[in-house]
């Protein structure tokens, strides 16, 4: 069975039309939180639907020899930047844009967490100082649940 990624709202919160989510992975029945915080939902989920089909399709932009997580790669990218390849700081910019969770909401303090494609299949991941994991999930799954969650 295939891992679930799923959005909740915890609460609505009415003064700035914000709601408290929570972005959780389900493995085996058991969920696990990625990300609790507050943060406008129809945001959310309309940049999500806008890059659907570059989060579904879209490779890594640098060719990275390695099994790494998005995250990781991304972080990799920036330690290792040879400033003398603007194009190739375009395209991560336009990667990140379109697949790093911190695009989606403007303003809202979200860690780089990363959705797409990867060489295994579709993941979440996330790479800091303190905190690395990245998840494997049904696509197809999240997508149908959170076009409900649209309406």
């Amino acid at each position: 069975m295939m891992n679930k990624l799923s959005i909740i709202v915890l609460k609505e919160i009415l003064d700035n039309e914000s709601q408290l989510i929570s972005l959780s992975i389900k493995i085996d029945n058991i969920s696990y939180s990625l990300y609790i915080g507050e943060l406008k939902l129809s945001e959310l989920i309309d940049w999500l639907v806008e890059n659907e089909g570059i989060i579904r399709n879209e490779q890594f932009p640098v060719s990275e020899g390695n099994q790494e997580s998005l995250a990781k790669k991304v972080q990799h990218f920036y330690e290792s930047l040879d400033i003398n390849k603007d194009y190739l700081v375009d395209k991560m910019f336009d990667y990140r844009a379109s697949h790093c969770l911190r695009f989606a909401c403007r303003g809202t303090d979200i860690s780089e967490i990363y959705i797409g494609k990867s060489d295994n299949g579709y993941e979440i991941s996330k790479c800091t100082k303190y905190e690395h994991w990245q998840y494997f999930f049904d696509i197809d799954d999240f997508f149908h649940t959170l076009k409900r969650l649209e309406r």
